[in-house]
């Protein structure tokens, strides 16, 4: 399994950016959705990569879990 990474940057202009990585399937979205929250809540723009689109194979989904 890759390493998940939550790549946050702050602009001059206050706006905030989020790049995720090694998280497939849209995962992504509830995996940021707090970091979200507490950045202010308001989502001005999001665009998904090849990731996102891609099948979580059973193993992965399981590996996420706190339980098996």
């Amino acid at each position: 399994m890759a390493e998940e990474i939550i790549e946050v940057t702050i602009g001059p202009d206050g706006k905030v950016e989020m790049h995720v990585t090694g998280v497939t399937g849209m995962d992504c979205l509830a995996r940021t959705e707090e970091l979200t929250q507490l950045l202010g809540g308001e989502v001005e723009a999001q665009e998904l990569t090849a990731e996102a689109y891609q099948d979580v194979t059973e193993t992965e989904a399981e590996a996420g879990r706190l339980w098996h």
